[in-house]
């Protein structure tokens, strides 16, 4: 969230995380059409994440148990490079 004013929330518990997507972190705008920019750039980079939220804006990180600390290194390195081009 410090790094990416895009990032307007960031709950979950253990491995099932959420980052809410806002266009301006005081209104709680949604970022629709970022998110489906940052799902694709991210899906055509290797990282598939799931959409959720009310309105469609919450990446949904939920990832297999065989997900290990090289593949979340990878996942957090995709999500940064993605965000920061936006």
């Amino acid at each position: 969230m410090e790094k990416h004013e895009i990032i307007g929330d960031v709950r979950g518990r253990g491995m099932l995380l959420g980052v809410e997507l806002v266009q301006d972190r005081k209104s709680k705008t949604p970022a629709k059409s970022e998110m489906l920019k940052i799902t694709e750039h991210m899906k055509d980079m290797g990282v598939l994440i799931g959409k959720g939220g009310f309105h469609g804006n919450v990446l949904r990180i939920t990832p297999p148990l065989c997900f290990t600390k090289e593949d979340a290194d990878f996942l957090v390195d995709v999500m940064d490079y993605t965000m920061s081009k936006m």
